[in-house]
């Protein structure tokens, strides 16, 4: 079994897989006493004096029209999708779930390739639901940057900073819970989904910015505020925007990035070694991004604001990684 092999129909959960299975056998009874074939759905309308035969439909040539326009529509949002999906192949962490819920659903695929493996089976359902946990929290940044709710999401959006370390923090993140939990006839495969996932969320992540990303690009053009004789309210206020479009000036060359990606897997290497803490990690994780973000700014004001933009997500990571250990 490859990870595209994984299917996540009407797949929810270990926990409620689990539920499905202690309750299926009454509910196949239940689902069978309410079956009816379309003869009886027939004869059933035909009581209440509905007869499908007698019900006749005309469609004026304006409504044909309007329907013959939506065909071509959709016919070429097949043909659009087509295309982006020949450009994009497949990957299982495609998978939304329900839209409308907007919760998070890649730890899902993670979920489902073990269950089918096996390696839930032999579990209580506290271990279980622990384990699928972990994936969950590991996962669920990468899953916060995805579709509408990624715009111009101050209070809970990572910044793309942050978004490009938690890939690299959730990469290592499974890879650790390989190596701790998953048993060795199936950790490679589960490897090999791993690199699907990184592979998958780097694109999301190149084209990431959060409201403050956004703010601070917009307004790096804009002549600075340099009025004179105000209160100190509006000093401060001409501080912070000018801290903004600091910001937003900041560029790194190809090699500065890579610089900054190996720092962090240094630090990733040590903690996964358990040579130093995660509180220890996370805090110099934090003064990696800060520094790289503020272009090596010792301006109090960009670090407040960088800091402040971070922090939650840089909490969010410890959190998961401190529940492995």
């Amino acid at each position: 079994m490859s990870y595209m092999d994984v299917d996540l129909t009407n797949y929810t959960g270990v926990r409620e897989k689990r539920a499905d299975s202690y309750n299926n056998r009454a509910a196949k009874v239940q689902r069978a006493a309410g079956i009816q074939t379309a003869e009886e759905r027939k004869k059933a309308y035909e009581d209440m004096g509905i007869h499908a035969e007698r019900f006749t439909v005309d469609i004026s040539p304006d409504s044909q029209e309007f329907m013959a326009q939506v065909a071509e529509r959709k016919a070429a949002q097949a043909a659009e999708k087509a295309k982006l999906e020949a450009e994009n192949p497949w990957s299982p962490f495609d998978y939304r779930g329900d839209l409308s819920k907007n919760e998070p659903t890649q730890y899902l695929v993670f979920s489902k390739f073990l269950y089918d493996k096996g390696v839930f089976h032999d579990m209580d359902d506290e271990q279980a639901g622990k384990m699928e946990d972990m994936l969950r929290n590991i996962t669920s940044g990468m899953d916060s940057i995805r579709g509408g709710s990624d715009v111009g999401r101050w209070d809970n959006t990572m910044s793309h900073e942050a978004a490009k370390l938690d890939l690299v923090s959730s990469v290592n993140a499974l890879n650790y819970f390989a190596d701790t939990y998953v048993s060795e006839g199936v950790r490679d495969s589960f490897k090999d989904l791993i690199k699907e996932y990184e592979n998958y969320n780097s694109k999301i992540v190149a084209g990431h910015k959060n409201g403050m990303d956004w703010y601070s690009e917009s307004m790096k053009d804009i002549p600075a505020p340099n009025a004179t004789g105000v209160s100190a309210d509006v000093r401060q206020a001409q501080e912070r925007t000018k801290a903004y479009q600091q910001i937003g000036r900041v560029t790194h060359t190809d090699e500065e990035e890579k610089w900054l990606q190996e720092d962090y897997q240094v630090l990733f290497d040590k903690l996964m070694k358990k040579e130093d803490s995660a509180k220890n990690t996370f805090d110099s994780l934090q003064n990696l991004l800060v520094n790289y973000a503020s272009g090596g700014s010792k301006n109090n004001v960009v670090l407040d604001l960088l800091n402040a933009n971070n922090v939650g997500s840089i909490n969010r990571m410890f959190q998961y990684w401190s529940a492995m250990f």
